[in-house]
């Protein structure tokens, strides 16, 4: 066996770089409120707990959120790629991990 040893810089930046991988690997969705064409959609990171995106819409307001439709409303719409538009990009996400994997074994 070789032994190796693990500085605590070392230990930090492994610890770092998984906080990192979960991040790039959470869902990215629209949420806001519009109303005729009034009001805010900001674009955002959704925690691990949810899996898509979604777009509702009652009485002229349309809602963005994090999660899926909920039954509730008939007029609702969810998608799982980040920002419910496609072109989810896995290039950040696999940086992460190469840089992570070559960082964690030296």
């Amino acid at each position: 066996f070789k032994q190796i040893n693990l500085s605590a810089k070392m230990i930090r930046t492994c610890l770092f770089l998984t906080f990192l991988l979960g991040v790039c690997l959470s869902i990215k969705c629209n949420t806001g409120v519009v109303k005729d064409g009034e009001g805010a959609k900001v674009k955002g990171d959704c925690t691990n707990v949810f899996s898509s995106c979604s777009r509702s819409t009652f009485s002229g307001v349309t809602t963005y959120s994090c999660g899926g439709c909920s039954g509730l409303i008939s007029d609702c719409e969810d998608c799982s790629s980040d920002y419910c538009n496609g072109g989810a990009s896995v290039l950040p996400a696999m940086a992460v991990i190469i840089s992570s994997i070559v960082l964690c074994m030296f």
